[in-house]
């Protein structure tokens, strides 16, 4: 009997470790997959395609018409298909190293100052199969980029993302 409790015992451990941990060890390699640039580990952590569905939508939020004119209408479709070269061309491993690392797109075309500023990157649980890894720069505290992690099967992936402005 003493066997079976402390079978059980152990396994609770184990499961409420791996329940608590998991979503940190998570974050961490894909922060350390994207500082070693290291594009096959990032593939596999990150789900490319609901990522891209996810950002769309965060983009054709943001320039969605706010009239109903005709002008408002060609702009619109003139920003979605930008848009969509933009995303194609961003939301790739390569892209997400410098948006993990950095916390901007083109980090080679911003001041000097802003340029190789350091992220710090927190855990923000959403329940049981969601959490947000959060950053924040490390030389002012800023808020950068939010990554969003579902869980799949026993692991977790990247399905969505915000980037501050």
């Amino acid at each position: 009997m003493r066997k079976i409790v402390l079978f059980v015992v152990l396994l609770a451990l184990a499961v409420g470790g791996w329940y608590f941990g998991s979503p940190w060890l998570a974050m961490k390699n894909v922060a350390d997959a994207a500082e070693a640039r290291n594009t096959a580990e990032l593939e596999a952590a990150i789900d490319f395609p609901a990522l891209r569905e996810n950002t769309r939508a965060q983009l054709d939020g943001a320039i969605a018409p706010t009239g109903n004119g005709l002008l408002d209408g060609i702009g619109g479709a003139i920003l979605g298909s930008v848009g969509d070269v933009a995303l194609d061309a961003l939301l790739t491993p390569e892209g997400m190293v410098a948006i993990i690392t950095t916390g901007a797109v083109a980090s080679p075309l911003l001041p000097p100052e802003l340029r190789n500023r350091e992220l710090s990157w927190s855990v923000e649980r959403e329940g049981l199969s969601r959490f947000r890894g959060v950053s924040t720069y490390d030389d002012d505290g800023a808020p950068g980029p939010v990554l969003v992690f579902e869980r799949r099967g026993l692991g977790w992936q990247v399905v969505a993302m915000t980037i501050t402005t």
